[in-house]
């Protein structure tokens, strides 16, 4: 590539823009730097702005309500923790050999019996404690997803 005389004085006044913008002052690095120093060493506080203040939770814990404990939810929570305990032995079953496919097939029986069980005990259970509710909507649609796989043939 060739450079001809025409094209270089086309960039030269642009140059020459840049270096002047450059020594404009209070814009070069050295001026800002030499203003910052001159305020000497007092933070620079943000305008309109207050930091907040450092506020420690447990100061305040003692002012806190005792919070009623609520039996439907722990007797939910138990029930959905047998029914995880239930979930582990079934997998365990599924991958023992010696187990057998029906043993299994049975334990997924329980499973869906315990699931049922919470879904016809607690029919209000989305509006009281509906995080435990979504729980158990996924229990039993993992059983039902489960038992579909069972019947369709997949492990054996």
């Amino acid at each position: 590539m060739k450079i001809r005389p025409d094209q270089i004085e086309g960039v030269q006044p642009e140059q020459s823009h840049r270096k002047d913008r450059a020594k404009e002052p209070g814009q070069a690095f050295g001026d800002l730097l030499n203003q910052e120093v001159a305020r000497g060493d007092a933070p620079a506080a943000a305008q309109g702005a207050a930091p907040p203040p450092i506020v420690n939770p447990l100061i305040a814990a003692g002012a806190v309500s005792n919070v009623r404990a609520d039996a439907t939810a722990d007797r939910v929570t138990g029930q959905v923790e047998s029914i995880l305990d239930k979930w582990d032995n079934y997998a365990e079953t599924l991958s023992d050999a010696d187990a057998g496919l029906k043993s299994a097939y049975g334990a997924l029986d329980d499973i869906a019996e315990e699931v049922a069980a919470i879904n016809s005990e607690q029919p209000d259970l989305a509006r009281s404690h509906p995080g435990l509710k979504a729980i158990v909507d996924e229990l039993e649609t993992l059983t039902a997803a489960e038992r579909f796989k069972f019947n369709r043939g997949d492990y054996i």
